[in-house]
């Protein structure tokens, strides 16, 4: 069947060719399901699945051997006590001191649960450290709610703040189990309906010093940060007696 792509219309085509065109433009309308895709400019497409946190790289670089190397163990390996300093800015003995010692809080949260399998913050939810208040706090609209939390975040020292709805497609479709990199469930309850989604500044200069050590400090220094101020306010939301899981 020959026929101009850019002038055929449905009329043109053979029947069986119309209908399945047909069904992968109602297939198309099905899996842009969130009437909110269009103007964040998401498109979906029927292949569309959700994605198994084992296949991201850096869980890959740890079971995956067309991506795990002796060159990617020596560079997680360097984030501890391993590092191989060498003459040059921002690779001195000094550079991957400052540039550990910023990851230090962040190394702190995701080690306390690793030997059950989880890196939380990483390849887990944070676990909730705050009980849920008995009386609950009440606030006449939605967008107060919304204004106290984004006011709260600023202040334990997030860059960025906003709140949004639970579009679940966006999560991973499980977790990995760090012991053997196998996958696990989520471990999310059930009734999540909105998400604090916040943003933190990394310092330009350092970041432009890639790949020396300073730009790993200038990362490490904000996930520390990033760690404590979302326990933070996720305790700050727990004291109004919701839930606030997880951090």
């Amino acid at each position: 069947m020959n026929f101009d792509r850019r002038k055929a219309t449905i009329g043109d085509m053979s029947p069986s060719f119309a209908t399945l065109v047909i069904r992968l433009v109602i297939l198309q309308c099905v899996f842009m399901e969130n009437p909110d895709d269009l103007a964040a400019g998401i498109e979906t497409t029927p292949q569309f699945k959700r994605f198994s946190q084992r296949n991201d790289v850096f869980s890959r670089a740890f079971w995956d051997d067309t991506v795990r190397s002796a060159a990617s163990q020596a560079f997680f390996a360097s984030y501890r006590m391993e590092a191989i300093p060498r003459r040059g800015d921002g690779f001195t003995q000094k550079d991957f001191a400052l540039r550990n010692a910023s990851w230090l809080i962040s190394d702190i949260m995701t080690d306390r649960f690793a030997a059950d399998g989880r890196r939380e913050g990483f390849q887990a939810p944070i676990s909730n450290d705050t009980p849920v208040a008995g009386e609950k706090v009440h606030f006449e609209t939605p967008s107060a709610a919304s204004a106290n939390v984004k006011k709260a975040a600023v202040f334990f020292g997030a860059d960025l703040c906003g709140v949004t709805d639970l579009d679940p497609r966006w999560l991973y479709e499980d977790r990995v189990d760090v012991r053997d990199m196998s996958t696990a469930p989520l471990g999310l309850p059930e009734g999540l309906t909105h998400v604090v989604v916040l943003g933190h500044e990394m310092d330009p200069e350092l970041v432009r010093s890639y790949p020396s050590a300073l730009g790993g400090a200038a990362t490490g220094r904000e996930y520390s940060h990033e760690a404590a101020i979302v326990m933070q306010l996720a305790a700050y939301i727990a004291i109004w007696a919701i839930r606030p899981w997880p951090p």
